[in-house]
């Protein structure tokens, strides 16, 4: 390993993300401080701040590169089913098996509250909207009658459900409401979605 001051800022900001990612899975949010990440990759919660803004700088960076490996994961997921119901059902528990595999890094992308939450970087906007347009996809080949607004609601809402479910099962929750598991659950939700859309657009006409 390069001796401290022989890295460049890219590595440094790299080497920093690495750590605050393995704190975050360790020790959770509360332990995810500058001092900390500093202290794993040898440099002094000062120099970190050459390479960061602050410490809202770095959480964000690490829920972009969080939200990086789903968006690959959901990739993946597509591209191994064909047809747009079994799309959207394999990126439903695509996203439940992801967010049960990185429980503190999935819930750190939604729970972190920056100093402005309203003022979200771009590059984070779009990665979020990504993933709304890759459900709006599916539904739009299902329903080519649905209009733009109509997708973004039908993606919204489908988004929702299967987060909550993501959310019950990773605080061990879901069994409080019974014993089927949050897979069937996701299957359910979707595929009972769909049905009820299908079948509120042909009452429409």
């Amino acid at each position: 390993m390069a001796r401290r001051g022989e890295h460049s800022r890219e590595q440094i900001a790299s080497m920093a993300l690495d750590a605050a990612q393995t704190l975050l899975e360790e020790v959770g949010p509360g332990g995810l401080t500058t001092r900390a990440v500093a202290k794993r990759i040898g440099y002094t919660a000062g120099s970190l701040y050459l390479v960061f803004r602050n410490r809202d700088d770095l959480v964000l960076q690490l829920n972009e590169r969080t939200l990086d490996e789903l968006r690959k994961s959901l990739d993946r997921a597509l591209a191994d089913h064909q047809g747009p119901e079994q799309r959207l059902i394999a990126l439903g528990r695509c996203y439940l098996d992801f967010a049960q595999r990185h429980p503190s890094r999935w819930r750190f992308v939604f729970e972190h509250n920056t100093a402005d939450p309203e003022q979200l970087p771009a590059v984070m906007r779009g990665k979020i909207d990504a993933f709304f347009q890759l459900i709006s996809e599916q539904l739009s080949q299902r329903y080519p009658e649905l209009d733009a607004p109509d997708l973004r609601r039908a993606a919204q809402t489908l988004w929702g459900g299967v987060h909550g479910i993501a959310m019950l099962a990773i605080t061990n929750k879901l069994a409080a409401g019974g014993d089927h598991p949050a897979r069937e659950l996701v299957d359910d939700l979707i595929a009972n979605y769909l049905l009820g859309l299908g079948s509120g657009r042909a009452g429409s006409r």
